[in-house]
């Protein structure tokens, strides 16, 4: 499996001058376009989706066009902002389902849009659509995000369960399945996945490491969270940026919290100077730019000069902003590189 070549590219649009209505050449164009991007002469793949969809709307053009405008709008943003691009998308991936499609890539993909739009409900109206139509753990998977954030946490449970074996290779589902647990106060369960995600398989990739450290800040196992993360290694994040597990380190390690922080402080301090001075690393900076980075700087250094004072109470950890989505990949009709349906 292979993109478009620059051969075949030329070849297609040779065929497309002969056979101008060909919609099947047309969208094979948008496709070898989009996945040649030097080629583009300006906007040659989102005009040629577009001509096909303009041409005639069936399942393969409306859906193509839609998942381009959505999934790709950082290609467009010459024609509209993001939020004109994704209303558009969506009028167009529901009139591709409104077509009743048979094969479940419009289901799955305008389930997948009505959740990214906070649309639980009406997303798993479609989600269930694409599941009764093909076995995918993306779709299991994103039912159980969408129960889950409905409050609906044993119907949750039961879709987490399912896609966390079926080739949970990051472990998305298994670390949802975690927060699930955890809201249905299942807190043995909690344990025990937790300490799987802390030992994956050889064959397991998992996205999530020091989120686990968030996952023993949850039930106050605070020294626990704080040997993960430390484990994981302090110097390779901005340790504010995960205030549970800098809180988890402040009230086990203050030694080693105060030797971050004092780092995170002299850091920011370095780059103020460097500004200031017109260090080459800043010379692509504006100057309205560099002011506002020196506020930014300013008011961080602040931020951690106070922090124990924030760090009297345990923080707040919002559990329905750690849980995770399982992304949609290419679902484009014809799309021979990733081996996909040729029309519906």
């Amino acid at each position: 499996m292979t993109r478009v070549t620059d051969t075949e590219l030329d070849e297609l649009l040779i065929k497309h001058k002969e056979n101008p209505n060909d919609l099947d050449i047309i969208n094979s164009i948008a496709i070898g376009y989009f996945q040649n991007y030097e080629k583009n002469t300006d906007k040659d793949d989102f005009d040629f989706f577009e001509k096909a969809y303009n041409l005639k709307k069936t399942v393969k053009s409306t859906h193509n066009f839609a998942w381009f405008l959505y999934f790709e709008w950082s290609e467009i943003q010459w024609r509209w902002k993001e939020d004109d691009a994704i209303k558009k998308a969506l009028k167009i991936q529901k009139e591709c389902v409104d077509l009743e499609p048979n094969s479940f890539y419009p289901y799955y993909q305008y389930g997948y849009m009505l959740m990214e739009e906070d649309k639980f409900t009406e997303a798993i109206r479609y989600l269930n659509i694409a599941k009764s139509k093909t076995k995918h753990r993306g779709i299991e998977h994103n039912l159980g995000f969408c129960h889950f954030r409905l409050g609906q946490y044993q119907l949750a449970k039961n879709h987490f369960s399912i896609s966390s074996k079926a080739e949970d290779l990051e472990q998305r589902s298994l670390f949802n399945l975690a927060l699930t647990e955890f809201k249905l106060n299942n807190l043995d369960k909690f344990i025990e996945i937790i300490d799987k995600l802390q030992n994956p398989s050889e064959t397991d990739a998992p996205l999530m490491v020091y989120e686990i450290g968030q996952l023993l800040f949850l039930v106050n196992e605070f020294e626990k969270s704080a040997q993960w993360t430390i484990k994981q290694g302090v110097d390779g994040i901005d340790l504010l940026d995960w205030k549970e597990l800098a809180y988890s380190i402040y009230t086990t390690n203050k030694k080693l919290f105060n030797i971050e922080l004092k780092k995170g402080i002299s850091e920011r301090q370095m780059w103020i100077d460097e500004i200031n001075d017109n260090h080459p690393d800043w010379t692509e900076y504006s100057e309205e730019e560099k002011k506002e980075k020196l506020i930014e700087l300013e008011t961080e250094i602040k931020y951690r000069e106070n922090i124990e004072s924030e760090f009297q109470n345990k923080p707040i950890l919002k559990v329905d902003e750690l849980l995770i989505v399982e992304p949609i990949y290419c679902l484009l009709f014809d799309c021979k590189l990733h081996g996909n349906l040729k029309n519906d």
